[in-house]
């Protein structure tokens, strides 16, 4: 049996609601040459786990893999240790792709050579690359499309490192830090995921993509292509309290700030210093969106810690939005009537765009 040139995993949790037209955009991808594998995280509805055996009773190119619940992490790394192409593509089961996606990011690899009598000879970096396309974010109806900040191209030597004294400490990143959108090397994913750490809950992605994006020798950041559809349900917009949110960023911190100096990126404190302010932003927000009393009194304690105090104050970033620039100036001044204000204006958004 032939080596697929793609394999697909599909992460899988109670997501029979979805899995449908998930399904139907993967196994009609105009590639056909590719894997898929369905990897059931322990699901619990009843129904996802005969979904998924279902498919692969249908197609010769689907496995299944179920396990125990481990969480999002785990799956995907049990899918990929389970393939067998030399790149991999990840996908959400509630979201989907376009059918060309597959044949349109493989004809970005070095590895692809168009058929012809006199084939082109280039450098291949097929267990070193990273090919990125755009993506539309799907929310009942609304449909946004979103663009990848690093320019159209590829990234080699250079130009690459350039990027990965960048890549952390933006207000909008240079490359989208999400596993799924691109095709991705195993042997790449393999070497990384050891810097992977199951407690992190907050940027479980940049977990991987991070070194990755380190140790890659070519990038590909493909023009339009907006291939990938991700779907925005109820529940994802729901603006829950996460009491654990600021710790998960500390631990975040400590774990990127680990890859970046083993990595060798000579700025990487600079980099994780901009990165944590950044991530403040959400704190700060998740503050104010909690419906308990004593706002001033937890974002006083938060923001007035000592090391987040110094954070904040000695690290310079450069924000463009309104609302950033709103919540900077009240982390900078977490007074009562500055917090209130942001308080008011924050609640007030949330409630013209839900």
């Amino acid at each position: 049996m032939n080596t697929p040139k793609v394999s697909i995993i599909i992460t899988v949790y109670n997501t029979a609601k979805y899995l449908d037209e998930c399904m139907t955009s993967v196994i009609n991808q105009t590639e056909k040459d590719i894997e898929i594998l369905l990897v059931d995280d322990g699901s619990t509805d009843g129904i996802s786990p005969e979904k998924c055996d279902e498919y692969a009773a249908k197609d010769g190119r689907i496995k299944v893999i179920h396990k125990e619940n481990g969480g999002l992490m785990s799956a995907w790394i049990r899918g990929t240790k389970e393939s067998s192409a030399p790149y991999v593509c990840y996908l959400d089961s509630d979201d989907w792709i376009d059918q060309n996606m597959i044949e349109d990011l493989y004809k970005e690899t070095s590895i692809y050579n168009p058929p012809s009598k006199l084939a082109v000879q280039k450098p291949v970096f097929s267990d070193q690359e990273i090919i990125s396309s755009n993506y539309i974010v799907e929310k009942a109806g609304e449909r946004r499309k979103e663009t990848q900040s690093l320019a159209p191209g590829e990234y080699t030597g250079d130009k690459l490192e350039s990027v990965r004294n960048n890549l952390l400490g933006n207000e909008i990143r240079p490359v989208t830090m999400s596993r799924c959108m691109k095709l991705i090397s195993r042997e790449l994913i393999l070497d990384n995921i050891k810097y992977c750490n199951a407690k992190i809950k907050m940027g479980e992605d940049v977990n991987i993509i991070l070194p990755c994006l380190c140790d890659c020798k070519r990038l590909v950041i493909v023009k339009d292509g907006y291939y990938y559809h991700y779907r925005l349900v109820g529940d994802s917009m729901a603006h829950g309290y996460d009491k654990k949110l600021l710790s998960n960023i500390d631990l975040s911190d400590k774990t990127f700030r680990n890859i970046l100096k083993d990595k060798g990126i000579k700025n990487a404190d600079t980099q994780l210093d901009k990165e944590y302010v950044m991530l403040l932003f959400l704190v700060m927000k998740n503050e104010l969106r909690c419906q308990e009393k004593d706002t001033v009194k937890r974002v006083k304690e938060v923001f007035r810690r000592s090391d987040i105090h110094a954070k904040i104050q000695g690290t310079d970033i450069t924000v463009s939005s309104k609302a950033n620039k709103l919540l900077l100036f009240c982390m900078k001044h977490p007074i009562a009537p500055v917090i209130f204000f942001t308080q008011k204006i924050l609640l007030a958004y949330d409630k013209k765009t839900n």
